[in-house]
């Protein structure tokens, strides 16, 4: 089992986030859309989940197991898109 799961209570909580970046989070999309555009996401989260669905990795070896890992990529790419939607329309504010 993977040591996530093992140890929900030290890792559901913020653990990488400095304490400026907890008081403005906004700072952590400006930095993380500065370092990548929205087609760059894309590209690495297809080739992460291409790369787990083609090799042999027990992880992923059910039906179910690679359905949910589609699911949860296609949820992060919402959630770029939502992120680089909430940063263009905070930049619209601050002109």
């Amino acid at each position: 089992m993977s040591l996530f799961l093992e140890r929900k209570e030290l890792f559901d909580r913020i653990l990488l986030l400095g304490a400026d970046e907890m008081q403005e989070p906004m700072e952590v999309f400006e930095q993380f859309f500065s370092d990548y555009h929205l087609h760059e996401c894309r590209y690495i989260l297809w080739t992460m989940l291409q790369t787990c669905l083609t090799t042999d990795n027990t992880e992923f070896s059910e039906p179910a197991e690679r359905a949910s890992l589609i699911m949860n990529c296609k949820n992060l790419e919402r959630f770029l898109e939502a992120g680089s939607l909430i940063l263009e329309k905070h930049h619209g504010r601050k002109n």
